[in-house]
């Protein structure tokens, strides 16, 4: 036998015997991926352009989730933001949301207003919401012959089967410096509990929220002036940056992993009125 035989065979044995996909030999080749991402036409279109840019040719297609927090429906959603935020932010925002919603589906609307405008100049097939854990769901990514997943602010849970089934794992960007700040609206909670610095974390999905190993993390300064709006752009940026590393991490390696304990979590769900004084009195805006 070979050396390189000999390397083979390891390889094969190492990839029966690995029981999560994080300790699978890197495969050294493009993997057959899968984008799951959030409908936001504010920051995420820029971010999937920057990963298109490089992997369109293959991902087999972009399932884009509703914008709705945890186990709400989308207008529960709206209505608790509305409570939150108050009259004049949430118009601000629902006006400019619509607007890019409106635009992106014009003839000559840009091709960045929406995710699904952005999977469409690359010529990547787009399915939108639906439940991506349905038995329908899974065998459409089987016969695309996806092998890894990446969530980009992903808004369901990926159970089991789906898990299983994909080879090469899937892999979720969260607006946070985990295992700190689980949970929704990260970039909201770090402003309110006066933080000096926020992030964005790439990590393994496993079965809890937020919990898997970490590939990759950014850190960004948060000033005195910065504004809500202000951090949930930088975040985004980072964002880009750290998904397009942790593909070439999953692909090719290095792949050494950062901890993401559960012992040292903080988790965060909807934030009140008061939290919103509470981010003001750090002297933070909105907006």
């Amino acid at each position: 036998m070979t050396a390189t035989d000999q390397a083979n065979e390891n390889a094969t044995v190492q990839t029966q015997t690995a029981s999560e996909p994080w300790e699978l030999p890197r495969p050294g080749r493009p993997l057959r991926k899968y984008v799951f991402i959030q409908d936001d036409p504010f920051f995420l279109p820029k971010v999937l352009d920057k990963y298109l840019r490089e992997h369109a040719s293959t991902t087999a297609g972009v399932n884009v989730q509703s914008v709705q927090q945890g186990k709400r429906t989308p207008f529960e959603t709206a209505l608790d933001l509305y409570k939150l935020y108050g009259f004049r932010y949430f118009q601000w925002k629902l006006r400019r949301y619509m607007w890019r919603k409106v635009v992106s589906k014009l003839p000559f609307g840009g091709s960045n207003m929406s995710v699904a405008s952005v999977a469409a100049k690359y010529g990547v097939p787009v399915q939108v919401a639906g439940d991506v854990n349905a038995e329908s769901f899974r065998s459409m990514l089987r016969d695309e012959g996806v092998e890894f997943i990446v969530s980009i602010s992903g808004t369901q849970l990926y159970r089991k089967a789906l898990r299983q089934q994909t080879e090469y794992g899937i892999v979720n960007c969260h607006g946070a410096l985990l295992p700190k700040y689980r949970g929704l609206m990260p970039s909201f909670w770090t402003l309110a509990n006066g933080e000096k610095e926020g992030g964005v974390s790439v990590h393994y999905v496993d079965a809890k929220l937020d919990n898997g190993p970490i590939i990759v993390q950014k850190k960004y300064t948060i000033h005195a002036h910065d504004t809500l709006e202000d951090i949930m752009a930088r975040g985004k940026d980072l964002a880009a940056e750290a998904i397009l590393e942790s593909v070439a991490a999953v692909e090719y390696g290095p792949h050494d992993l950062i901890p993401n304990p559960e012992s040292d979590m903080t988790h965060f769900s909807m934030p009140t009125r008061d939290d919103v004084r509470r981010l003001r009195s750090h002297g933070h805006r909105l907006s």
